[in-house]
Order: C-alpha cells, then structure tokens, then sequence
C-alpha cells in the first residue's frame, strides 16, 4: 500500500522533466526573450506583453528592495497588520484540528465505538467530502466573498465540534459498566490477577484508557456482562483477542463474547460519523483554501514572499504542534475535553475574522494598502470601476478613455 504512494511521484518526475523555468527567474537573469517564450507557451497564445510588463515590474521593485526585509516589515505599520491577519488566519485554521481530524480519522472512529475493521473503511468518507466541498469554494469564493465565506466556515466547524464533543461525552458518561460477579480464569482455571483486573475499573472507558488493556463483553452496545481484561499483544492479536478469560478465543462469536480494543460499544457512534462529515464540509470551502487565499492577497510586492513565508511557517508549526499532542490531549483532557478545546479555539477564530480580517474581494494593491492604512476605500469594486468613470467621461472620448482604463 504504501509503495503506490510513489507511482504519483514518479510521474510528477517525469512532469518535471518537461517543466520550463519560471518567466520571472529567466527575467532576473536577463533572459527576457526565453521569459517571453516560455509565457507564450504556459498562456497559449501570442500576446502575452502585458503579462511580461508585470513581472518585469515586480522583478525592479524587488531589486530596488536592500536589506533585512523582515526588519522593514515589522517597522511598517499596515504591513504589520497584514502579517497579524495573514498569519493569525493560518493559526487559527490549524489550531481547529483540521489534521487531527485527516491523520487521525480512523483513530476518531475507532475511539467513537467502531472496530478497526469498520473504521479504516469510513474514513473514506471525510476525505471524499473534502474533495468535493473543495470544488464548492472555488464556485463560491467570487459571489461570497472571502471573508464572509470564512466566517461561514468557521461557524460551520464549530457546530462540528460540538457534535464530535457532545458524542465522546455522552459516550464516557454512559460507557458501559464492568460485572464484578464475573470471575475471569486463565486456562489452568485459576482466578485471574492482571492488573487490567485488579485495578477494579468501574467502566469499559477507564479500562481502555489503560493502554494494554480491553473491554470483553455479551450484549449489544456493552449492555451485559462486561469484563476488563489485558489484550493478546504477545501474538499481535489486541483487536482481537485477549490474553485470557472468556475473550482469549479465535471464534469470540461462539461464546457469545465480543472484543474492544481501544474503544468501547456505544449507541453513540453515529455522532462520531456526522461530525466529521460536517467538520469536513464546512472546513473545505472556506477555511482550507481562503487562509492561503488572502494571504496571497494582503501583502505589497516587496513584502509578498516574506509574508507568505512566515504566514506558511506558521501554519506548519501549528500542524506540527497539533498533530503530535492531539493523542496526548486527549488522555490528558479526555476525547471529549480535546474536542471542546478545538471548538473554543474555533470560536475565537470567528471573532478574529469578524473583527480584523477586511473583504479583500476585487480589490486592487494599492486600495489593500489603503484598507490596512485605516483610510476609506471606494466600496466600488474592481470589476464594476470602470463604469464609473464611464459615466464621468463624456462622449465617445470618455467611453474609449473607459476602456483603456480597464486593460
């Protein structure tokens, strides 16, 4: 399985065999007529000056750039801003719990109540949703707007969070309880003394948070004669199997007995399967690409490729951070806990967005300068700008005056 992983690679080698340089870095060289040459071919077609213009453009005013320009970036007031925004946005996108919920799905799952069997299935259904809720916000982002996109999405994730939390809650509250008038024998028959057994657990959730241990159990959901015994990790059988007792069989079914390894039998588990869904559905059209989207918006050409840097190491720090303790968390703060801590830091992202992050929809550079200045911007957007100063021309000058505007 995971050597199909390299056939995608293999063939983006290959792609990038036949890649051209990028125009920009054949015009920082000097190779003007190669930079013309390679944007004919990206664009296909013949007229691609005006393009060119623009880069040559951004490549002067980078040039012009000397020094530390991060220096320069935290000296300027409305830059500043827009690095605060810039990468607050991508804090907050990750401090949600997005990759928890991507690396993790399965273990979400299997934690909600499902077998390891059901489990790696379901995950399927988060990352197909996320594909297709993606191709949403591309349809979306030129009507709405980014920023009320993005409040829309972080309300969204966070009605998901409360759906994902009350679940694991309601699942620890009514976990189901351990039978102490059943006497567990190993195979000699005599009583069993693990310390799965004797630390006298009162539920299946406090026994399972004991790593090496498991729930054995009759009934459906748990309801009757619950054991907690230590899992079959000698033989690599934990999911399932016991080391011993009623549930240390090959056919579980026989016996009436079943086995839960790391989750416990819930009526709950539906819960765990809609919010993911929804998490995944509100996530993918707005805060999975219109972080990145106005980040790549925000920042004036000598300070674009800083910005976007730190914004980009930010949200990778995060990532790093929540992927590595979100098991530890939720040992620490309960399953439960972890998801309540996910929807409070989502709730705040929403105000953080209400209250700093402006429409950057048709809006040109110089008029973001002007919104991060804290002066007024014309409310007038770019696409319908050119009418305007079509009515304030008059005749057929002012129209054709209009139109060379426009380009």
């Amino acid at each position: 399985m995971l050597g199909l992983a390299g056939v995608p690679g293999v063939i983006q080698f290959i792609g990038f065999l036949y890649l051209p340089e990028s125009p920009r870095w054949l015009l920082t060289k000097g190779r003007e007529e190669q930079a013309r040459e390679v944007l004919k071919r990206i664009r296909a077609r013949e007229n691609v000056e005006e393009e060119l213009d623009e880069i040559r453009s951004a490549v002067e005013e980078s040039k012009k750039q000397s020094g530390f320009v991060l220096g320069r970036v935290l000296k300027t007031p409305h830059v500043r801003k827009a690095l605060f925004i810039g990468c607050g946005l991508m804090l907050f996108q990750q401090l949600c719990g997005i990759n928890t919920v991507i690396y993790y799905s399965g273990t979400i799952l299997k934690m909600a109540g499902f077998p390891a069997e059901q489990a790696i299935w379901l995950v399927t259904i988060p990352f197909t949703i996320n594909f297709l809720f993606t191709i949403v916000g591309v349809v979306l982002v030129e009507r709405l707007g980014r920023k009320k996109l993005l409040v829309t999405s972080f309300i969204g994730v966070t009605i998901a969070l409360v759906v994902l939390a009350v679940g694991f809650q309601l699942s620890a509250e009514f976990s189901p309880s351990i039978d102490r008038n059943i006497t567990e024998v190993y195979a000699n028959g005599t009583a069993v003394d693990d310390l799965c057994v004797t630390k006298m657990f009162a539920s299946c959730e406090e026994c399972i948070e004991e790593k090496d241990c498991g729930f054995c159990y009759t009934g459906s959901g748990g309801s009757t004669g619950g054991t907690c015994l230590r899992a079959d990790k000698a033989n690599d059988k934990e999911d399932e199997r016991s080391a011993y007792g009623r549930c240390n069989s090959t056919n579980l079914d026989a016996l009436g007995t079943k086995w839960a390894h790391g989750y416990c039998p819930t009526d709950y588990t539906w819960m765990a399967v809609l919010g993911l869904t929804l998490f995944v559905m509100a996530f993918a059209p707005g805060l999975g690409p219109m972080p990145w989207t106005i980040n790549s918006e925000i920042y004036p050409l000598w300070a674009r490729g800083t910005g976007n840097a730190l914004a980009a190491g930010t949200n990778w720090i995060c990532n790093l951070v929540v992927s590595l303790f979100f098991l530890t968390l939720t040992e620490t703060i309960t399953k439960y806990g972890a998801f309540w801590l996910f929807c409070g830091v989502c709730f705040l992202g929403m105000l953080f967005t209400l209250i700093f992050v402006p429409e950057t929809k048709n809006k040109t550079l110089e008029e973001m300068e002007q919104l991060f200045k804290g002066e007024k911007v014309d409310s007038v957007g770019m696409t319908n700008r050119g009418f305007d100063k079509e009515v304030e021309g008059s005749g057929a000058n002012g129209v054709e005056e209009k139109e060379l505007s426009r380009l």
